[in-house]
């Protein structure tokens, strides 16, 4: 009663809650906390809306790439404190950051998701 299971990826969030895990803790929800968070509501409500599919989406164009350089990346259009990032970490370069960009919002996920961060 007293221990709870976190897997470390939105793509198990869904099948975990459904396992009896209590939700997830993965680097990406620093970007994905709302969608994960209405997943995780609609799962206890019983009322799943295909949000878990999308989570599972954006997560999906994050792996792509080293996950700590993707999310600095992602997460510096809106803030530029996250353009700092310690070595052997980088950005992703020019190419990796619009090929990124793109494939997020072909997903209809941005940088309006960031805002308050």
């Amino acid at each position: 009663d007293d221990f709870s299971i976190l897997p470390g990826s939105e793509l198990k969030l869904l099948q975990g809650l459904e396992q009896g895990c209590s939700g997830i803790i993965t680097a990406t929800t620093n970007v994905t906390s709302s969608l994960a968070r209405n997943v995780y509501d609609n799962f206890l409500n019983k009322s799943q809306q295909n949000l878990n599919q999308k989570l599972c989406d954006v997560r999906m164009v994050f792996e792509k790439y080293n996950l700590i350089s993707g999310l600095h990346t992602f997460m510096s259009q809106n803030n530029k404190i996250f353009e700092n990032i310690l070595p052997p970490l980088k950005l992703l370069s020019d190419n990796e950051k619009n090929e990124l960009l793109l494939n997020l919002n072909k997903l209809n996920f941005n940088n309006e998701n960031l805002k308050g961060t």
